[in-house]
């Protein structure tokens, strides 16, 4: 912000300095004058003190001569302290509307400092968001995998023990076509069994990583840094939804690929 107040101050200061400067000089010379009318009449009319008549023609003479230029005097006097008024009031005006100025330049100053203040205040809220995500997610992800790799049917069999988890079901590996029948009945089964209860446990894992992954799309200012996350949920949600199709995992895969397509349009 500028401080241009400071030269209408200096300024006045120096006018008023002027002014003082002027008054003395004007008292000096009406002193002068007065001193030379004494030293012209006492020298022209013998330097004594005289008697009454002499005074009151003194009187008279200096009355006379005096009186004009006090008078003239007094009117340059009234002038030039009209003028001074003048130039003080426009000083005042000048000095008022710098102050003003000033004024309108702060509150810019302060908006623009709030404004500051405030996006800096957001974005530190959005990190802490996109954070807390992301630790989310993590721990979600931890949830899931614990999941996969939960044994959900195991076998004897004359090479040792056979385990199928839920991982390698997703995945159809050769172990699991193998089996297959026996995990036919497991899924049909109105027994429970750990087959089912991981079923259901994961669906709402996938389910919930999915929605997680897309809230910090949305919070992101690049969807591009989304895209490792939005990933890793549509492939999962992929895998489950072609084990169990279902309606709520469906929608959630266009919604997940809308924000991916977002993303690669990004690069």
């Amino acid at each position: 912000m500028t401080t241009p107040s400071a030269s209408p101050q200096a300024e006045q200061q120096t006018q008023t300095h002027e002014s003082e400067t002027s008054f003395w000089w004007l008292i000096i010379l009406l002193a002068v004058i007065a001193a030379f009318l004494l030293t012209l009449y006492f020298m022209n009319f013998n330097g004594g003190w005289g008697n009454q008549g002499d005074f009151g023609a003194f009187g008279d003479f200096l009355g006379g001569v005096l009186n004009p230029i006090l008078g003239f005097a007094t009117v340059g006097l009234l002038i030039w302290s009209l003028k001074m008024q003048m130039k003080e009031l426009s000083l005042s005006n000048q000095q008022l509307a710098l102050t003003r100025q000033e004024l309108k330049e702060t509150k810019e100053e302060t908006a623009l400092s709030r404004q500051a203040m405030e996006a800096q205040v957001a974005h530190l809220k959005q990190d802490a968001k996109l954070t807390e995500l992301q630790g989310v997610l993590k721990a979600q992800l931890d949830i899931i995998n614990d999941l996969l790799a939960t044994q959900v049917y195991s076998r004897l069999t004359d090479r040792g023990p056979i385990g199928i988890t839920f991982d390698k079901i997703l995945n159809n590996h050769n172990e699991v076509r193998s089996y297959q029948g026996a995990i036919i009945e497991l899924l049909n089964s109105e027994v429970p069994n750990p087959l089912i209860n991981s079923i259901k446990a994961l669906e709402i894992q996938v389910i919930q990583l999915g929605h997680i992954s897309l809230e910090y799309s949305k919070e992101t200012n690049s969807k591009l840094y989304a895209l490792p996350y939005l990933v890793n949920a549509i492939s999962l949600l992929s895998k489950f939804y072609k084990f169990q199709p279902n309606e709520s995992i469906e929608t959630l895969l266009k919604e997940i690929d809308t924000q991916i397509k977002k993303g690669v349009d990004e690069f």
